[in-house]
C-alpha cells in the first residue's frame, strides 16, 4: 500500500464521521465508504462490494437517539484497503476484517463522545459570557476527538498492517 492511499484513506475517514454529524451527504455510509477506498485502491467494484456488504449490516443494527453503534463505515474502509493490497477475497475480509473492526470501534465512538462534552462545556461557559467567537472556536474544535476517533485506528491499522489489527481484535 502507497504512502499517499494510507494519507487519503485516513483522512476521509476524519471527514466521514464530521460528516455524519453534520452535514449529513452520506459520505458517512459504509457503501460511499467502500466506493472512496475502491477508487483509492484501483478497484472500484470490490469497494462497493464491501460497502454494500457492510451497509446491509448497519441496516440490521438500528440504533435510536445517542446509541453508539457500530463503526462499519472505518469496517468498510479497512475491509477494502486490505482486500484489494492483500489480494484477499472480499466476503473473507468483510467477514475476518470488516465486522471485527467495526465492532472494535464502538469503543472509539465512545471515546469520540466523552471527549466532546469538553468542548460542549467550553461553549456553555461562552454562552454566558456571550463570547460568540468562542462558543464557534469550541463548536469547530469538538470535531477534532470526532475525526481522531475514526482517523486514528484507520492510519494505525494501514500503517502498521493486519498484524496490528489481529492483535488487537483478539485481545479485545
Amino acid at each position: 500500500m502507497q504512502w499517499w492511499q494510507i494519507l487519503l484513506l485516513t483522512l476521509y475517514s476524519a471527514y466521514q464521521i464530521c460528516d455524519e454529524l453534520t452535514i449529513v451527504s452520506s459520505a458517512g455510509s459504509p457503501v460511499f465508504a467502500g466506493f472512496i477506498t475502491g477508487l483509492i485502491m484501483g478497484k472500484m467494484e470490490v469497494g462497493l462490494l464491501i460497502g454494500a456488504s457492510l451497509q446491509l449490516v448497519v441496516l440490521g443494527v438500528g440504533t435510536f437517539g445517542g446509541a453508539s453503534r457500530i463503526d462499519a463505515t472505518s469496517g468498510a474502509v479497512l475491509a477494502t484497503a486490505f482486500s484489494i493490497s492483500q489480494g484477499l477475497d472480499p466476503e473473507i475480509a468483510i467477514s475476518t476484517i470488516g465486522v471485527p473492526v467495526a465492532g472494535l470501534l464502538v469503543y472509539t465512538d465512545i471515546l469520540g463522545r466523552f471527549t466532546t462534552t469538553f468542548f460542549a462545556h467550553r461553549v456553555d461557559a461562552a454562552i454566558e459570557r456571550f463570547d460568540y467567537a468562542g462558543i464557534e472556536r469550541n463548536y469547530l474544535l469538538g470535531a477534532i476527538p470526532w475525526a481522531l476517533s475514526r482517523a486514528l485506528p484507520v492510519f494505525l491499522a494501514l500503517a502498521f498492517g493486519g498484524g496490528l489489527v489481529e492483535t488487537l481484535v483478539t485481545t479485545i
